[in-house]
């Protein structure tokens, strides 16, 4: 059996057709959310950002951080010359807003920070750590990979 012309352009119309509403759902299905909601004033912020960088950098001793994967905790360290400390930890999940959450930091004697992190799912995690001491503003940002169980 042959098929008219008409045919033809009815079949490849409707194909088109298909393939389009494919896509459209395909992409109302994708995750856009924003890597940052207020994205405008992160921008006019940024040299405050680099000023915390270069003051980090600066220090005589630097702060440090380890994840444990037995007992899922993430420990801060600050410099012992640090007294009047405080801040936020932002555990940041590139892959989906939903998941981030942040943490005040509140050092025990020891300026150290104990965090619980039993939520972190297997992935990649920035660990975005701004603070304060005194009037010196302070940032670190460590790339973290929680490894499957």
């Amino acid at each position: 059996m042959k098929l008219h012309w008409g045919w033809w352009i009815a079949i490849i119309y409707s194909v088109f057709v298909l393939i389009f509403i494919g896509v459209l759902i395909a992409s109302l299905r994708q995750d856009n959310s924003l890597v940052t909601e207020d994205y405008y004033a992160t921008d006019l912020a940024y040299q405050d950002h680099k000023d915390r960088v270069a003051n980090t950098r600066a220090l005589a001793s630097p702060l440090d951080q380890r994840y444990d994967a037995n007992s899922k905790t993430y420990t801060l360290s600050f410099p012992d010359q640090m007294r009047s400390i405080r801040g936020e930890v932002l555990f940041y999940r590139p892959s989906s807003a939903h998941m981030d959450f942040r943490v005040a930091i509140q050092p025990d004697s020891l300026n150290q920070q104990v965090i619980p992190v039993n939520r972190l799912l297997p992935g990649q995690w920035m660990v975005k750590i701004e603070w304060q001491d005194g009037d010196t503003p302070y940032y670190s940002e460590t790339r973290l990979v929680v490894p499957a169980s």
